[in-house]
């Protein structure tokens, strides 16, 4: 502050600063959103596919946020939501649908006129807030009466499938039902048959197409797809392909929608540096 000005206007001076550094408080910036994503799933496995499916955030025995789950967004995501985090240096919220940091929240699926309360969200809600961070959240419909985080309905299946004689208290996430290495709940995300151990989530070389390989894979419908290869099992990186039923001149592509469930051929596109020898299938 000048020295030079009288008391009377620094005073004065200061009373303005006073307002300023108080008007800087109210306007204080939000903390950064806390972002939600991940997969919404139904009961049988298959990611939700409907156009009018919303997620629903709730706090405070309100809704918050909603958002729309998406048909068609990356690999293992189908929806996200921003929620606006308050940075709690006042005594209100900079918007009414902010909330202050490590407010406990819960998500909900609503389908037309229907509510779901998804499988991980039953109990407390104990998810918070976080200025800034990133969480994925897979939501999973449908009744788990157990508790083991795997839909009864798929569970019932399964026991048929075995021939019956068991309760869904002996269905095991991690248990192997078929034997053919994949544990229950990845033959659950992969939409594969649990009681059938050839009907396995793999992918193998079958033969050659103009000198690249060409390789096989059972597709499940509401699956997405990508191939990844190394020339060295170290290294692994997305590669692109087509399939040997697609019409010439057909684009290569990096991921792969399907929408029935069939045996399925990728071609693998060339490669600039080294060529991948070995490759592995990532299902969503």
């Amino acid at each position: 502050m000048n020295a030079s000005l009288s008391p009377a206007s620094r005073r004065l001076l200061a009373g303005l600063l006073g307002s300023l550094l108080t008007v800087a408080a109210w306007a204080f910036p939000p903390a950064p959103d806390h972002l939600i994503y991940g997969y919404v799933r139904d009961e049988q496995g298959t990611p939700l596919n409907r156009p009018n499916a919303e997620v629903w955030l709730e706090a405070n025995d309100r809704v918050l946020v909603k958002v729309p789950v998406i048909t068609d967004s990356e690999p293992g995501v189908n929806y996200r939501l921003a929620i606006p985090v308050d940075s709690g240096l006042t005594g209100d919220l900079y918007t009414p649908n902010a909330l202050r940091p490590t407010v406990p929240f819960r998500l909900r699926v609503k389908i037309g006129n229907v509510t779901y309360l998804p499988i991980e969200m039953s109990g407390v809600a104990n998810f918070v807030t976080k200025p800034g961070a990133s969480s994925r959240v897979d939501l999973t419909l449908g009744e788990d009466s157990d508790g083991d985080g795997i839909p009864d309905a798929w569970e019932r299946q399964l026991i048929a499938g075995l021939g019956g004689g068991k309760t869904l208290a002996d269905i095991n996430p991690t248990d192997d039902a078929d034997g053919d290495g994949l544990s229950n709940l990845q033959e659950y995300l992969a939409g594969t048959y649990a009681f059938d151990p050839q009907d396995g989530f793999s992918l193998s070389i079958v033969s050659t197409q103009s000198d690249q390989p060409v390789l096989e894979f059972l597709a499940i419908r509401g699956r997405d797809y990508q191939i990844h290869g190394s020339a060295d099992l170290q290294n692994w990186a997305p590669v692109a392909f087509t399939f040997t039923t697609d019409a010439a001149g057909t684009a290569a592509r990096d991921r792969f929608r399907a929408n029935d469930t069939r045996i399925r051929r990728p071609v693998v596109a060339p490669t600039p540096g080294a060529q991948p020898r070995f490759f592995k299938l990532i299902v969503h």
